[in-house]
């Protein structure tokens, strides 16, 4: 499968083809990834007394001259699955079907290890999956790369529009058309950055700090609990960030 597998996906591994382009024609065709065998996805085969689409062929292509995928990729050397012989030779019989005390009776071994093997190979692919996540999230952020600079100017521009002073914070005016709430929402949470998490303010304390910000406190304070950004005991007495 050497220089086969470069661009398969985990799904184009599992199904044991993949589709690509001819560099001549553009044409679209299932590529086996054991063999140099294709077919255009655009014609129609014939196995047997039947007609096939491209894709059915290739699987019909793969069970016959190759046999169950999973063997196939685990006949694949220890730099690309990073299986040792034994943990391959246990996962040949596991998938077989095999009972714990038929593997342990094959390769010499208690039933316990057996069950650990299972355990442990289960384990090592839900890591696969955060592995297989967080390496195709890195490769999307090496073709859409984030200016962090340009982030921050533009979160600026927006504070600056909406607010008289930020340091310290003035808010022009939170009377907004229901159209704006994206600005109502980034409003409250800067003012909310006004309080500490953890504290329990009184309502004096509240009122004293949302002051400062916007002569309608009364409007923001409301907001603030409305949105779920704050909470407060019944009697209205106390204030603490949710």
């Amino acid at each position: 499968m050497k220089g086969r597998t470069e661009n398969a996906s985990a799904l184009d591994l599992k199904n044991g083809y993949i589709l690509k382009e001819r560099n001549i024609d553009n044409a679209k065709l299932y590529s086996c990834l054991f063999c140099p065998a294709q077919f255009d996805a655009e014609d129609i085969y014939t196995f047997g007394k039947i007609n096939v689409t491209a894709q059915k062929a290739i699987r019909l292509h793969i069970q016959k001259e190759h046999g169950d995928v999973f063997n196939q990729l685990l006949a694949e050397d220890k730099s690309k699955t990073g299986l040792t012989d034994t943990q391959k030779e246990f996962l040949e019989y596991y998938f077989a079907g095999m009972s714990d005390a038929e593997i342990a009776k094959k390769m010499n071994i208690s039933a316990s290890t057996v069950r650990y093997q299972r355990y442990n190979f289960r384990e090592k692919a839900k890591q696969a999956k955060y592995i297989l996540a967080m390496s195709e999230l890195l490769e999307e952020r090496e073709k859409n790369p984030i200016n962090p600079v340009a982030e921050v100017d533009e979160n600026t521009k927006t504070l600056e529009s909406l607010f008289e002073s930020l340091s310290p914070l003035v808010l022009k005016t939170f009377n907004m058309k229901k159209k704006k709430e994206e600005k109502r929402l980034v409003i409250l949470k800067t003012i909310l950055g006004q309080f500490e998490k953890g504290i329990k303010y009184s309502d004096k304390e509240v009122n004293a700090i949302l002051k400062e910000i916007y002569e309608d406190y009364a409007t923001i304070r409301r907001s603030l609990i409305d949105y779920g950004f704050m909470d407060r005991t019944g009697d209205c007495r106390e204030y603490w960030v949710k």
